[in-house]
């Protein structure tokens, strides 16, 4: 089968077409993950996975083009997001008319040890839980997956807006590197909000976003898409039941997307911290490792990850032999769990269309294409094409002490095909 591959490198697209929609990190376009899925010569019955689903592309373009699908993804939040893009103009009407009741919300009264006094005074923890206290229409939860588990596509589309209400309030704290988010360290650098100005800026990103829901194409049934939080290396889903697999897994960048969500994690939290860090530490590609020695049998990843390791692990710079070489050794445990469970679901002849990109530790080159490949087939899945492209936004010059080990970095993004 050729599949129609493109360019995977987000452009402006989504900075045109929905633009007050969440602009999450993703690790392809809409019209890359289309192009695919149009030229995947699929059928009616056929259902396409996704079990890094992040910000929801793969489900949008899935839904958009007639097709069922899967989404799964560990952090809590992305379910949320994705389940937005899911709205239809009928959810569309339905917001609208709930946005006229927004200023008639009574909360005066917020919890101890809210995590949103991270970064905010009680003034704008309580403005934002009152826009929360008017989505939820009152109903509490005492667990954050509970919450999340709970919410209707409407009320994911309201709490999205809020996502971006808030990080717009957040600026001052994301660098350069935009999966890192600061802390104020003083009491006096909090942010104070006008419930006012804050309810008026928040109504006007709501209809913003409705905005980006046209009649002619986003009219599906509710249930095309199946979102879950769950683990890509346990997916809730019975053997060879997927006719196509389209995703992009977590770089192998150090990038904590705990952190990368964490705004959004306070607001989704059960008022308490535990919460957001259990989802942290439980992230492919966390960048907190337990302690203690972690087993595992070289045989499972492959010689290409095994010397990609030891040159880590025998690395001259600082912690290189114990933090930084387990936090990457969890990582590719991780991927082969995930890889063999991407194999178990896909049925015979179906195709998995994976977006990586390479990447570095300090001065060693990660080859992630490669190491994926050679682990896919350890998997039981056989490469069918590799096409890479050079990519001039990457994750690799985000870290600026990595300088000092080589020069600016060209990376290189790569689409590679299996089938089973």
């Amino acid at each position: 089968m050729n599949l129609l591959v493109i360019n995977p490198k987000r452009v402006n697209e989504e900075i045109e077409d929905k633009p007050y929609w969440y602009n999450y990190y993703a690790g392809y376009s809409h019209s890359f993950a289309k192009s695919i899925i149009d030229s995947s010569k699929l059928t009616e019955s056929s259902v396409i996975l996704d079990p890094w689903n992040g910000a929801g592309t793969t489900t949008l373009m899935s839904s958009l083009s007639g097709y069922r699908s899967v989404g799964i993804d560990l952090n809590p939040v992305m379910k949320v997001i994705a389940k937005a893009k899911q709205a239809t103009v009928e959810e569309a009407v339905h917001i609208s008319l709930k946005l006229q009741k927004l200023s008639s919300v009574r909360l005066r009264k917020i919890e101890d040890n809210d995590p949103l006094e991270f970064w905010f005074h009680k003034s704008g923890v309580l403005a934002i839980r009152k826009v929360e206290h008017w989505i939820l229409g009152g109903a509490r939860h005492s667990a954050m997956l509970d919450k999340v588990e709970s919410l209707s596509i409407e009320q994911c589309v309201l709490y999205t807006a809020l996502f971006n209400s808030v990080r717009e309030y957040l600026k001052a704290f994301i660098p350069s590197n935009p999966t890192w988010i600061k802390r104020p360290k003083l009491e006096v650098d909090k942010i104070d909000v006008d419930w006012k100005l804050f309810k008026k800026r928040y109504s006007f990103l709501v209809i913003e976003m409705l905005k980006g829901l046209s009649s002619e194409t986003h009219t599906w049934p509710s249930d095309r898409a199946s979102l879950m939080t769950a683990s890509s290396a346990n997916l809730p889903l019975p053997d060879e039941c997927i006719d196509l697999v389209l995703s992009s897994p977590p770089y192998c960048t150090r990038i904590d997307y705990g952190i990368a969500t964490l705004p959004e994690l306070a607001i989704m939290s059960d008022l308490s911290t535990s919460s957001i860090e259990e989802v942290r530490r439980s992230l492919m590609g966390t960048t907190t490792v337990s302690k203690g020695i972690i087993e595992w049998e070289p045989s499972k990843l492959g010689g290409m990850c095994t010397k990609f390791l030891t040159d880590v692990r025998e690395h001259s710079s600082k912690s290189s032999a114990t933090y930084y070489y387990k936090n990457i050794l969890k990582y590719f445990l991780d991927l082969s769990l995930s890889l063999a469970e991407i194999s178990r679901v896909m049925k015979p002849e179906a195709n998995f269309v994976c977006v990586v990109q390479d990447s570095f530790y300090k001065d060693v080159h990660c080859n992630l294409p490669s190491i994926l490949t050679e682990i896919a087939l350890i998997s039981g899945m056989k490469l069918n094409q590799r096409h890479d492209f050079e990519s001039k936004q990457n994750m690799v010059n985000l870290n600026a002490k990595s300088r000092r080990y080589r020069k600016k970095s060209i990376a290189h993004e790569s689409v590679l095909i299996f089938h089973k």
